[in-house]
């Protein structure tokens, strides 16, 4: 979610950012999908046209672009003009464009009981307020409670309870804003930095060391795969 221009009320002065790879779209509001929109997958198109139907339906007017993809639907509006801007297939520095923007008010991460999800973590990273759903990764990443100390919000997947949290964030004073912001870097830091993960690491290696030997290979391979997946997590972060 940006604001577009300056003079009229925060609620009515917001682009929402459909960034992604459909059909698992999320908002920046968002970060971005693994993956990419391919017009010739039925589920992609599928997915994007009832998209541009629920625009259509609320006489909201969008622009589509995207710097790889071919075949895509056209906007009814200018990217300058529109309230939704879809952004399809976007580029690392397109997304670190977006969550480092000083427009950008908050990231939503629709996906529910995703296994991790690191859309939250680079917005943390960022200092951008995370909505999320209330299952899965993002129960762990994102701290709710208490108010004071929270890094984003966590809420069922209903459009009604959705819209009053982002109206919770839109009204978000500077120094509100700013505190939060803070608290969401250090966050992602203390838990998902290069330090952190290094040290979770080395914990689970000296563990499986103390185990004594292995009667099979399947140990060796599953310290394995968890070093391949943290040093992927790492990479997605900070490279």
């Amino acid at each position: 979610m940006r604001r577009k221009t300056a003079g009229r009320s925060e609620c009515q002065n917001v682009r929402l950012v459909l960034a992604g790879a459909l059909p698992h779209l999320m908002h920046v509001m968002s970060s971005f999908a693994l993956g990419g929109y391919d017009p010739r997958l039925a589920d992609n198109v599928s997915t994007f046209q009832s998209l541009i139907d629920l625009a259509n339906t609320r006489s909201l007017t969008y622009s589509i672009t995207s710097p790889h993809s071919t075949g895509l639907p056209q906007g009814n509006a200018s990217a300058d003009d529109a309230h939704i801007l879809f952004l399809v297939n976007f580029t690392t520095s397109q997304r670190t464009a977006l969550l480092s923007s000083p427009s950008t008010l908050a990231l939503l991460y629709t996906p529910a009981n995703e296994h991790f999800g690191i859309g939250p973590v680079e917005a943390m990273c960022c200092g951008v307020p995370v909505l999320a759903c209330d299952s899965g990764g993002p129960t762990e990443s994102v701290l709710v409670h208490p108010p004071s100390e929270r890094t984003g919000w966590l809420r069922t997947p209903d459009a009604e309870v959705w819209g009053n949290a982002l109206v919770e964030i839109i009204g978000l004073g500077t120094e509100q804003r700013r505190a939060l912001a803070n608290r969401a870097k250090e966050r992602a830091r203390a838990l998902f930095g290069m330090e952190a993960m290094a040290e979770e690491i080395e914990g689970a290696l000296q563990s499986a060391a103390e185990m004594g030997e292995v009667e099979s290979w399947a140990g060796v391979w599953l310290t394995m795969l968890v070093g391949f997946v943290m040093a992927y997590i790492v990479n997605r972060l900070y490279l």
